[in-house]
C-alpha cells in the first residue's frame, strides 16, 4: 500500500534496488537495469524504424504495382493479348476451342492447312539472309572531313620555314606564291594521310563494336527476333543490359576467377512486355517486363549497386520451398499449352516472378525508398529508373545512366500501322486466306472420304438371318426374295456412288493460296516451289520475279533498320563512349546498310569479279602495281566471305617481298657469268646509244604483240 509524506504525495513501498530513505523522491537503479532499459529502448527504436521503412517500401511497391495493373488491363481491354494467342495458335496450326467444338459436332475432318506458318518461315529465312549473312548489316564509317592535329600544322610551317631559310642562305630568290603552294601541297598530303588513318580507325572501331555485340549474344537474340516478327503483331529485342559474368584468367601462372560487367541482349517474348496506355512510340511509354528468376540468380544480386539486401533476404525466405508466383495474366494457361509448357504455371517450378518496371518515378519517392541526396538532388523532379518488384518488395531501383532516357526495348512489326506501337503480323494479314483454305481443305478431305467408295442400301427384310453387312470381294448374299417384288423393281441390295467435288474444292484452295502470295508478298517460288510458269521457267526470269517480290520485303527491312538496328547501335555507341573511353573518337558515323546492302550485294559481287578479270593485264597492273592489286584482291575476297588474311599478305609483308626480289635481282646481275653477261651479252647491262634504241611507239608495239590474238584484240597470245 502506498504511504504519504509531508507533501501529501503517495510513495510506493521500496522496490528492490530502489532507495527511498529519508522520504525523498529520487529513484536509484542499478547499472544492469540501466543497460537493460537502454537496450530495450534501442530495440524499440529499431523496430519502429523498420516499420517506417516497410511502410515506405510498400508505398513504392504500391505505385509500381498500380502501373503494372494499368498496363495489363490496357492490353487485355484492347484485345492485344487475344491477338497474340491467336497468332501463336495459327502458327502452330491449331483451331481455337470454339471452332474445334463446332467441327467435332459436325463430325468432319480436323485438318489444318498451314498456309500462314509456311509464309512466316519463308519471311524469317529471307530476313535472315539480309541481316545475318556473311556481311554485317551495319558499318562504322569515318567522318568525311577528319580533323588534322594542330601539331601537324606546326610541323608543316616549320618545314616550310627551313626550306625557305635554306634557299635564302643559298642566295636563291624566294617566291611567296611558291611558298604558299608548298604549304597547300603539304597540307593536302596531311589531309590525305588523316583520311587514311580515319578509315583504319573506323575499321578497328567497327571490329570492336562487332566483338561487343557478338560476346553479348546480340546476333542470337536478333535471330529469335526475326522469328517473332512475322508471327506476332510486334517483336521485341532488349539491350544492352549490363550483367556480371564470372570468368577465369591466368595471373602469375595461377587461375583466378573474377566477376566482370558485360553488356547483353536478349529476345523478349511479346507476351511478357506491357506498356502504358496511349503511347504511340517507345520514347513515350513506360514499360513493364515479366521475368522469372531462380533463387541462385536472385542471391547473386546481393551487394550489387541499386539492390536492397534486406528485401532480397525476405524474398528468398518466402520463396524457399515453392517459389513466388504473382499477377498471372488471363491468357497464361493457354499460352503455356501452346508453348508446350506446364499448363498451370503456379505448380510448374520454384521460379520467382519478377516485374521489371522502366519509367519515371518522382524524386520524393526515390528519396523515401533510400536514394541519397547526391543521387536524387531534386525531390520534385521525375527520374527515369528501372525497378524490380517481387511480391510486395522493391528489391532494386536503378537510375538510368543513359542521357537519352530511353527504355532498352526495341519494337518493330512486319507491317507497320502509323501512330501505333504495334502493327500486323502475317496471321493478321492472312486471316481470311487461312480461314477459307482451312474450310476448303476440310471439305476436300470430307468429300474425298465420302466419295472414295460406294454406299450400300440393304433391304433387311429379305436377308437371311445369318447374313451380315460385311463387304469383301466375291461375297455371296443369301436372301429370302419374294418373286412378286421383281416386277416392282425393288432389289434386296443396291449400291450408290457419291459424286466427287475434289477438283472444284482443290481449285478454290489453290486460288486462295495464290491470293495469299499477293497479300503476304512472299510467292511460293521464294521458298523453292518448282511449279513456276511464265517468266519463272528461265533462270533470268526467275531471278527477275524474285527481285520484284523482294522489293516489298524492303519495307519490312526498312522498318527493322529504323526501329531496331539504328537506335540500338546509337545507344550502344553512346554507352561505350561513356563507359569505355578510347574505343571511339566520337566523330565516327554508324551507317545501317541492311536494305541497300541486301539489294545490291549480289550485283556488286559480280561486278567486282568482272573488274578483277578486266584489270588482269600488264598495262593495268603496271598502273596499279603489286600494292594496288593486293588491295583489290582483299576487297573481293572479303566480299565473297573468304579469309583473305591467310592468302593475301598485308602491305608490310608485300613491301618486304618486293624489296627481297629487287635485292635478289640486283645480286644476280652483279655475279659475272650469269644472265646475259654469261651468254656473251653486255655484262654491265648498259643501254645502247640513243640512235640505236627503239622509239616509244615501237617499244609499245613490241610489248603488245605478245598479248594480241589473231583477231587483233589484246588479252590472248597469237598461238593460244
Amino acid at each position: 500500500m502506498a504511504t504519504g509524506n509531508q507533501f501529501g504525495i503517495p510513495v510506493e513501498p521500496n522496490q528492490p534496488g530502489v532507495s527511498n530513505s529519508g522520504g525523498g523522491l529520487l529513484r536509484v537503479i542499478s547499472n544492469e537495469q540501466l543497460m537493460a532499459q537502454e537496450q530495450a529502448d534501442a530495440e524499440a527504436e529499431a523496430m519502429q524504424q523498420k516499420v517506417d521503412e516497410q511502410g515506405v517500401e510498400n508505398a513504392l511497391a504500391s505505385y509500381v504495382r498500380s502501373q503494372i495493373t494499368d498496363m495489363r488491363n490496357f492490353r487485355n481491354t484492347e484485345g492485344i493479348s487475344e491477338r497474340l494467342i491467336a497468332a501463336l495458335r495459327t502458327y502452330k496450326g491449331e483451331y481455337n476451342q470454339t471452332i474445334l467444338n463446332a467441327i467435332r459436332e459436325f463430325g468432319g475432318s480436323e485438318v489444318y492447312a498451314r498456309v500462314t506458318s509456311t509464309k512466316c518461315r519463308a519471311a524469317t529465312a529471307l530476313l535472315r539472309d539480309v541481316y545475318l549473312g556473311a556481311d554485317r548489316p551495319w558499318d562504322v564509317e569515318p567522318t568525311p572531313h577528319p580533323t588534322i592535329p594542330k601539331d601537324i600544322d606546326a610541323d608543316i610551317q616549320q618545314l616550310v620555314n627551313i626550306e625557305v631559310s635554306t634557299m635564302m642562305q643559298a642566295g636563291a630568290p624566294v617566291d611567296q606564291q611558291a611558298v604558299a603552294d608548298r604549304v597547300a601541297l603539304l597540307r593536302k598530303q596531311a589531309e590525305r594521310a588523316a583520311k587514311k588513318v580515319a578509315v583504319e580507325e573506323a575499321d578497328r572501331s567497327g571490329e570492336r563494336l562487332d566483338d561487343i555485340l557478338t560476346e553479348g549474344g546480340f546476333y542470337e537474340a536478333f535471330a529469335e527476333f526475326l522469328i517473332d516478327l512475322p508471327i506476332f503483331p510486334y517483336a521485341v529485342i532488349k539491350g544492352p543490359v549490363v550483367r556480371r559474368k564470372e570468368q577465369t584468367k591466368w595471373v602469375n601462372g595461377q587461375p583466378q576467377r573474377e566477376s566482370v560487367p558485360k553488356m547483353y541482349w536478349n529476345r523478349v517474348s511479346p507476351f511478357d512486355l506491357y506498356w502504358s496506355a496511349g503511347a504511340s512510340h517507345v520514347r513515350q511509354a513506360d514499360f513493364c517486363e515479366r521475368i522469372q528468376l531462380s533463387r541462385a540468380e536472385l542471391s547473386q544480386c546481393k551487394g550489387l549497386p541499386g539492390y536492397n539486401n534486406d528485401a532480397i533476404d525476405q524474398v528468398l525466405e518466402r520463396s524457399y520451398s515453392a517459389g513466388l508466383h504473382d499477377w498471372w495474366d488471363t491468357i497464361d494457361t493457354e499460352r503455356a499449352e501452346l508453348e508446350d509448357r506446364a499448363r498451370w504455371a503456379r505448380t510448374s517450378s520454384n521460379l520467382i516472378d519478377t516485374a521489371e518496371f522502366t519509367g519515371y518515378v518522382s524524386g520524393r519517392m526515390l528519396r523515401e525508398w533510400g536514394k541519397t541526396e547526391q543521387e536524387v538532388p531534386d525531390p520534385l523532379q521525375e527520374y527515369f529508373v528501372t525497378a524490380w518488384l517481387i511480391d510486395r518488395w522493391v528489391i532494386k531501383v536503378q537510375l538510368n545512366p543513359s542521357n537519352t532516357n530511353r527504355a532498352p526495348y526495341y519494337i518493330s512489326s512486319f507491317e507497320k500501322v502509323p501512330g501505333a506501337m504495334i502493327g500486323d503480323g502475317l496471321p493478321d494479314l492472312l486471316d481470311d486466306v487461312q480461314t477459307i483454305c482451312n474450310a476448303a481443305a476440310r471439305s476436300l478431305v470430307n468429300n474425298s472420304s465420302i466419295s472414295s467408295g460406294p454406299q450400300v442400301v440393304i433391304n433387311d427384310g429379305v436377308l437371311q438371318p445369318h447374313e451380315t453387312d460385311d463387304l469383301y470381294p466375291w461375297k455371296r448374299w443369301h436372301v429370302n426374295y419374294d418373286p412378286a417384288l421383281v416386277s416392282s423393281g425393288v432389289e434386296p441390295i443396291a449400291f450408290y456412288q457419291p459424286s466427287s467435288n475434289a477438283a472444284e474444292l482443290m481449285g478454290i484452295y489453290e486460288k486462295w493460296n495464290s491470293m495469299g502470295d499477293e497479300i503476304s508478298a512472299i510467292p511460293r517460288y521464294m521458298t523453292g516451289n518448282e511449279k513456276v510458269g511464265g517468266a519463272g521457267r528461265t533462270a533470268s526470269g526467275l531471278a527477275m520475279l524474285m527481285g520484284n517480290a523482294s522489293k516489298t520485303l524492303q519495307n519490312v527491312a526498312a522498318s527493322i533498320d529504323r526501329d531496331v538496328i539504328e537506335p540500338l547501335l546509337m545507344e550502344l555507341f553512346d554507352m561505350v563512349m561513356h563507359t569505355q573511353p578510347g574505343i571511339f573518337k566520337g566523330d565516327e558515323l554508324i551507317v545501317v546498310k541492311g536494305v541497300n546492302h541486301a539489294v545490291k550485294r549480289e550485283q556488286d559481287r559480280m561486278r567486282q569479279l568482272e573488274f578483277l578479270q578486266l584489270t588482269a593485264n600488264p598495262i593495268d597492273q603496271a598502273i596499279m602495281g603489286p600494292m594496288g592489286r593486293a588491295n583489290i584482291l582483299r576487297s573481293v575476297a572479303s566480299n565473297l566471305g573468304l579469309e583473305h588474311e591467310r592468302t593475301i599478305p598485308d602491305d608490310e609483308e608485300l613491301r618486304a617481298q618486293i624489296t627481297g626480289q629487287q635485292e635478289a635481282a640486283a645480286q644476280a646481275q652483279a655475279v659475272p657469268g650469269q644472265a646475259q653477261g654469261g651468254a656473251g651479252g653486255d655484262p654491265q647491262n648498259t643501254p645502247g646509244p640513243k640512235e640505236q634504241r627503239a622509239g616509244p611507239e615501237a617499244a609499245r608495239e613490241e610489248v603488245e604483240k605478245d598479248f594480241t590474238g589473231p583477231t587483233g584484240r589484246p588479252g590472248m597470245r597469237a598461238g593460244g
